[in-house]
């Protein structure tokens, strides 16, 4: 059985990729090329493949249609996390550095995260349409404060036994260096929304976002994903 982990960025594939990558019964392939272009390239997964990808680089619907048919075996896990700090981190990770004429990614402005959101939400509901057993929300509020049940299940999901010293190790295994600062679950990624203005060193108290008019446009995706 192959397993693809897909969502939009900052709800934690990266967290549930590195988590699953200690299993000696997966073959984890982490590479930001494979993200970029797996729903592009449709390659036939060999069994016990792991990798993640974004649905940024996801050009159609019928791309998705396509992969889930031609690997038959294949399932997804879809990480969410309350879109209103997805949505915090989204703006904060990709503001501009100051290096040169950069400019923010283009998830990390008002209308640029929305978007992202949607798009999300919208492959996500195709895929839970026309292939309802292949896909598993994973709420990454629950991995933080139940990883041993939480992680269980989504083992049983993908076919793999639960290692849990080598899965809550997690942490030492991502390829971005500035991740492994965290030696534990960081808990204080929870409800980030509702210190706005605390978080990052106080960022939000003079960026140029209006929050509650962001917060306002993501009330029908929170309610979606029974957040709100």
């Amino acid at each position: 059985m192959s397993t693809i982990i897909l969502s939009c960025g900052r709800t934690g594939t990266n967290m549930l990729l590195e988590i699953l990558a200690g299993s000696e019964k997966i073959d984890s392939h982490i590479s930001p090329l494979i993200e970029r272009n797996i729903f592009r390239v449709l390659p036939l997964l060999p069994p016990n493949y792991l990798t993640k990808s974004d649905t940024h680089y996801i050009e159609n619907l019928w791309t998705v249609s396509d992969m889930m048919l031609k690997n038959s075996d294949l399932k997804i896990l879809w990480p969410i996390r309350d879109l209103r700090d997805c949505a915090l981190s989204k703006i904060f990770r990709g503001r501009p550095k100051g290096l040169g004429n950069d400019q923010p990614a283009d998830d990390a402005t008002l209308l640029g995260c929305i978007e992202d959101i949607d798009k999300m939400t919208t492959i996500y509901d195709f895929v839970c349409k026309h292939f309802p057993d292949r896909i598993k929300l994973v709420r990454m509020e629950n991995v933080i404060s139940e990883f041993d049940k939480t992680i269980r299940e989504v083992c049983d999901f993908v076919g793999i036994p639960y290692e849990e010293e080598k899965m809550k190790d997690f942490t030492s295994r991502y390829r971005t260096k500035e991740k492994r600062r965290y030696k534990t679950l960081d808990k204080g990624q929870l409800g980030l929304y509702k210190r706005k203005y605390e978080i990052y060193d106080g960022y939000f108290k003079t960026c140029d976002i209006d929050l509650d008019h962001l917060f306002e446009k993501l009330k029908a995706y929170l309610k979606k994903f029974e957040y709100e």
